[in-house]
């Protein structure tokens, strides 16, 4: 389980067939769109990857989370 405050990306198929990247975090709420599951979820993967944690669910239509996985940078 996330701690609390940890930004959210959630990849998900819109009834017309659009993918959306959908974020929220404590002090931000985007939304992109991408004609691909794979354009979603690249773009996705690298703004996980800028923030210092962040988790990044696939959502099927229904609502139910299908993949979920967290991303920390490490300390240097």
């Amino acid at each position: 389980m996330p701690q609390p405050g940890t930004p959210l990306l959630s990849v998900v198929q819109t009834r017309d067939g659009v993918w959306s990247v959908n974020e929220r975090g404590p002090t931000r709420v985007a939304i992109a769109y991408f004609p691909s599951k794979w354009g979603a979820m690249r773009h996705a993967v690298r703004a996980a990857r800028a923030k210092p944690r962040c988790r990044v669910a696939i959502v099927e239509r229904g609502g139910a989370v299908q993949l979920a996985h967290d991303y920390q940078q490490e300390a240097t």
